[in-house]
C-alpha cells in the first residue's frame, strides 16, 4: 500500500500534510479567502482550504481513523461534509439540517473524527451558503486494504481530476479580459471551466509511458454535469462513487456529486487531449481552445 500511495498524483493541487498515530491520520484545514489564478492573466477572489482551490488532496487508508480539524478564517460560519462516505450523524457536517453537527463560527475550529471504512474516491466541501461554488472543495481518497485489491494489481500512476466551473464577470463573450474578479456565488451561468483549478492552456499535462496502466479519478460537485473524453484511447470504468464496476467506454458523464474512476492502457503514443465534450466547456468565456482540457503525453 505504500507503493499505491506513492503513485497518486494531483496536477496543480497539493496533497494534505498529516501526522499518524494510533491508526489515525491527523489533518488540519484552514478555510480562508484566497486569490487564485485560473489562467496566468486571470485571477479570482475565491475561497480555499490551506491557500488553494481545490483544497489539498486528503489521502487515507481503508480501516484507518481520520481526525480532521477545520479552522474558520472566513467572516461567516462554515462546516465540512465528506461526500459519499457514511459516518455518524454528529460528524456529517450539515448543521442547517442536522442539529447534532455544529457550525464552525469565524475564528473557531472543529475536529471531525470517523472511520474510513470504505475504499474509493470521495470529496470534501463546505455545506454552507454556496461556499463550495466559491472554492471550498477538495478530493478525499481512501485507498483499499491490500487484501481487497483486485488481483493484487495497482495502477502505474493514479491521477486525481477535480472538475469545477466559475461564473466570472467579463465584458462580453468570445474573449478573455485579464484581471482579478469575484465569481458569482450562485454559478447559474458559468463561463470558465477548470480541471484541478486550472483552465487550458494552463492545465498541467498527464504523462505516461507506453504499456502503463493509469487510473484517472474524475470528481464533480458543480451544478452542471461534465462529459469527459480521452482522444485515442478506450478505457475501463473501474468504480463509480466508490463502488466497483467493470465497463468499457470512451466517454463518461460525470454528474454533480459523482466520482468516476477509469483505467486505460497506454498503447497509442502521442499527445492526446483529455477534455469535456460540451463545446462551451472547451473555452474560456467562449475563447477556444480553453476550459476543461488537459493533455495525455507519452514520454520515453
Amino acid at each position: 500500500m505504500e507503493n499505491w500511495e506513492s503513485r497518486l498524483f494531483s496536477p496543480d493541487v497539493p496533497f494534505a500534510r498529516y501526522h499518524f498515530s494510533n491508526n489515525t491520520r491527523y489533518f488540519h484545514l484552514v478555510a480562508e479567502p484566497i486569490k487564485h489564478n485560473i489562467l496566468k492573466n486571470l485571477s479570482i477572489d475565491a475561497l480555499g482550504y490551506n491557500g488553494s482551490t481545490p483544497g489539498p488532496v486528503i489521502v487515507i487508508r481503508q480501516g484507518e481513523w481520520i481526525s480532521l480539524t477545520v479552522e474558520n478564517r472566513l467572516d461567516k460560519p462554515t462546516a465540512l461534509h465528506i461526500h459519499g462516505l457514511s459516518k455518524p450523524n454528529s460528524q456529517d457536517g450539515a448543521p442547517d439540517i442536522e442539529p447534532s453537527t455544529p457550525k464552525i463560527m469565524p475564528g473557531k475550529s472543529f475536529t471531525y473524527r470517523f472511520l474510513a471504512w470504505q475504499a474509493g474516491t470521495f470529496f470534501y466541501h463546505s455545506s454552507m451558503e454556496q461556499q463550495a461554488s466559491q472554492g471550498l472543495i477538495g478530493a478525499f481518497i481512501v485507498l483499499p486494504r491490500e487484501e481487497f485489491i483486485i488481483n493484487r494489481k495497482i495502477p502505474y500512476k493514479d491521477y486525481v481530476m477535480l472538475l469545477q466551473q466559475w461564473q466570472i464577470p467579463q465584458s462580453e463573450l468570445g474573449k478573455v479580459y485579464p484581471g482579478v474578479y469575484k465569481p458569482n456565488k450562485f454559478d447559474r451561468n458559468p463561463n470558465f471551466f477548470t480541471i484541478n483549478g486550472k483552465a487550458f492552456p494552463d492545465t498541467t499535462p498527464i504523462c505516461t509511458k507506453y504499456g502503463e496502466i493509469i487510473r484517472l479519478r474524475f470528481i464533480n460537485k458543480s451544478s452542471n454535469s461534465h462529459s469527459m473524453h480521452i482522444h485515442g484511447h478506450d478505457f475501463v470504468v473501474v468504480a463509480v462513487d466508490g463502488f466497483p464496476r467493470r465497463e468499457c467506454d470512451d466517454t463518461i458523464d460525470v454528474a454533480s456529486g459523482r466520482r468516476i474512476d477509469i483505467e486505460l492502457l497506454s498503447n497509442n503514443p502521442g499527445i492526446w487531449p483529455i477534455n469535456g465534450t460540451k463545446t462551451f466547456h472547451q473555452s474560456n468565456n467562449g475563447e477556444s481552445p480553453g476550459g476543461m482540457i488537459t493533455r495525455l503525453i507519452y514520454v520515453k
